[in-house]
């Protein structure tokens, strides 16, 4: 998939710029498959099977000049989960001018990500009919949600990410999951369930090399620091939304909308922390001067944001890739606490301890318990 920007282009600039990318897609081993215009945001994006990115942007050189900013490799799937479709508007519809009729179809997407405690902790601490029958109530619940705000969901396994064309719709899912788990934690006697949720918006293809790879990550960044139980948004995104605002803003245990000051901060932050999992007794004065904070502002900004401390961030991050390691790698508890730069299994069996109220060892007994 590719992207252009090209501010003022018209649906009908792309629609004509398309057919001739069909006429001479042959020449490179090319198809065009489908395109998406956006008038409003002055984007391009085009689906195309070819050999090369090069005979990409060689095929649109020759057929119209425009060549593209950006271009990613992008599974076929992926695309259709993310946006709907996967084709070229049926010729069927073609209008008197020859030109398709559905041209108009921006690939701007809403992406809202749902996390709930990992699974198989919520066995170890409960029993498995219980644990068990919470975790498909919550599974249901979301994607029953998804479907009625005219939602698709892209991914379901470790946490819930779902797209929508409307922003009104992402928000207004959001709010009615929260607010049914809220009701179920309230109204009846069962294991509190606690979920975080992050929205995010974005393009397909913006300088990522996955699709929707920005609003994706920022999304899940969103869901990891929020606190149980409450939506974290992006600025554009409440920007955008045109439904009952005031009402829902109002309410600040609802929504958090995080600014684009902390968003820089956040992503700046994360990527710094995730590129220092793996190092042993790591002091914060190397975040400091990678982030080119003092100390003390490094200290309040990440409270202000996640409301832990640098150092309780940090190691937040590095239980939760603990869980990874185990459960995926099948790593035991000596390999996932040194490589996570713990200072010995028993610190980090103290941490995991504190943090999940398992122990390591009840957890891999369980995952295994489970896989079998």
């Amino acid at each position: 998939m590719d992207r252009h920007n090209v501010p003022g282009l018209t649906s009908r600039d792309a629609a004509e710029a398309h057919l001739k990318d069909l006429e001479i897609q042959e020449d490179y081993g090319c198809m065009c498959i489908t395109y998406w215009v956006d008038e409003e945001r002055g984007n391009v994006f085009c689906l195309i099977e070819s050999p090369s990115k090069q005979i990409v942007s060689e095929m649109h050189k020759r057929a119209h000049g425009l060549i593209p900013h950006d271009i990613i490799e992008v599974d076929s799937n992926l695309v259709k989960a993310f946006i709907g479709r996967i084709q070229d508007p049926d010729p069927s519809t073609m209008d008197g001018t020859g030109l398709p009729s559905i041209i108009n179809d921006p690939a701007y997407r809403y992406l809202l990500v749902v996390d709930l405690k990992d699974r198989v902790l919520f066995e170890c601490l409960y029993e498995k009919s219980v644990g068990g029958k919470l975790i498909m109530s919550f599974n249901s619940l979301v994607q029953q949600s998804v479907q009625h705000y005219i939602g698709r969901i892209v991914e379901s396994q470790e946490e819930f990410l779902a797209s929508f064309v409307s922003v009104t719709n992402a928000i207004d899912c959001a709010i009615h999951i929260r607010n049914s788990i809220q009701f179920q934690n309230t109204c009846y006697d069962l294991p509190k369930i606690e979920i975080k949720i992050g929205l995010s918006a974005g393009f397909p293809v913006s300088g990522n090399k996955i699709l929707f790879g920005d609003a994706v990550k920022k999304a899940k960044r969103l869901s990891f620091i929020s606190e149980a139980n409450r939506i974290y948004l992006t600025s554009n995104i409440k920007e955008q939304y045109k439904g009952n605002a005031p009402q829902v803003y109002k309410n600040s245990r609802t929504i958090r909308t995080v600014n684009t000051d902390e968003e820089l901060f956040l992503d700046q932050l994360m990527d710094t922390f995730q590129n220092s999992l793996f190092e042993p007794d790591i002091k914060m004065e190397k975040f400091c001067h990678q982030l080119g904070v003092s100390t003390s502002k490094l200290y309040r900004n990440t409270v202000l944001l996640t409301g832990l401390s640098p150092n309780d961030l940090l190691k937040e991050i590095r239980l939760v890739t603990a869980l990874e390691l185990m459960k995926k790698q099948n790593k035991n508890i000596s390999e996932t606490s040194y490589e996570l730069g713990f200072a010995n299994p028993s610190y980090f069996t103290k941490c995991f301890k504190k943090r999940y109220n398992v122990l390591p060892a009840e957890f891999i007994k369980n995952m295994h318990l489970i896989a079998v």
